[in-house]
């Protein structure tokens, strides 16, 4: 075969290929999709997953099936994600570990930048402030009070180094101008369960995993991340609203990904579906049933956020000197 040839042939296998493209997208998916989730099962990120992905995959006419992968601080579900072929049979729910993984660990196990191609942002998770009804404490300003006349100060629980519940948790810490001493714990459950029996002081864990608790009277709620309350808490004020001053941590959202690599076509296909479920008032519902907010956006503006998220807690890792533990 002459070189002129070859050169033929590989320009023909290309056109071929890009010209599949498009068929492709429209066929798929042929099969079920597997939409990992890196935490256990039965907490609000899982929940929240369960409920968006039965939604997505009945507007793309398939079954999409979630998958749990929990351990490294959520990084083994995402780097299971990573190895997987990209195609768009493998998604996965991003939480804020994808914005702080290459800040936290040396060396990170994924780059989010490189090794990640954003889908949507299905869900707002906001953060609520909990105390133990045994602390006596009923509002931000009587737990900023006693963190100044403790000695030793305030031990804060935490579902491991880097996660949102310890940044939000750093933030309040920076903000108090008071000792506190973070309690980091290998789950969100955990580290409730130690507050509700009062082995800790505070804990900014998500309204989605706290609120049973809250309702029950078993913590005691003292405030909410973001600008806006919760529709799920209407009587507990935002931080600000609470005279934390200083205190500017918006609420974490999840997101879908896929591999890098994956191609737009059907990239754009899996955002559609997306879109036309997280649409629908009745989804709306049971997500904000759940503890959080129903979110969206295309794969660009995705990006965007997951960009602007990784720079501004990789900013926090790296003055607080925060590494993966």
């Amino acid at each position: 075969m002459t070189a002129h040839r070859f050169r033929s042939l590989l320009g023909g296998l290309a056109l071929a290929c890009a010209a599949a493209l498009p068929a492709a997208a429209q066929n798929f998916p042929d099969r079920p999709i597997r939409l990992i989730v890196p935490f256990g099962p039965g907490g609000g990120t899982d929940l929240i997953a369960r409920i968006v992905a039965e939604r997505a995959g009945a507007a793309l006419g398939q079954q999409m099936v979630v998958e749990n992968r929990p351990g490294g601080g959520a990084t083994v579900g995402i780097v299971a994600l990573v190895q997987s072929r990209p195609d768009g049979y493998t998604l996965a729910v991003c939480p804020p570990i994808c914005a702080t993984a290459q800040s936290l660990y040396n060396p990170p196990p994924f780059n989010a930048e490189r090794d990640l191609a954003p889908v949507t942002s299905p869900a707002e998770l906001p953060l609520v402030l909990v105390v133990p009804r045994s602390l006596n404490v009923t509002d931000a300003r009587g737990l900023l009070a006693a963190a100044r006349v403790r000695q030793g100060g305030l031990s804060f629980a935490s579902p491991g180094a880097g996660s949102s519940g310890h940044l939000a948790a750093e933030v309040f810490h920076r903000a108090s101008g008071t000792q506190m001493v973070h309690v980091p714990y290998r789950s969100g459950a955990a580290a409730l369960t130690d507050i509700v029996a009062g082995r800790v002081d505070f804990y900014f864990d998500t309204v989605a995993s706290a609120l049973a608790q809250i309702r029950a009277g078993e913590v005691v709620a003292l405030g909410v991340t973001g600008t806006a309350r919760v529709p799920q808490l209407p009587d507990v004020p935002t931080m600000g609203e609470a005279g934390v001053q200083g205190f500017d941590f918006p609420s974490p959202r999840l997101r879908v990904v896929a591999p890098a690599g994956t191609p737009a076509a059907i990239l754009a296909r899996l955002n559609a579906a997306f879109t036309t479920a997280l649409a629908d008032p009745a989804l709306q519902a049971r997500i904000q049933d759940a503890g959080g907010k129903a979110a969206g956006g295309t794969a660009e503006e995705t990006r965007a956020e997951l960009n602007e998220e990784a720079g501004r807690f990789g900013r926090l890792i790296r003055e607080i000197g925060i590494t993966a533990e």
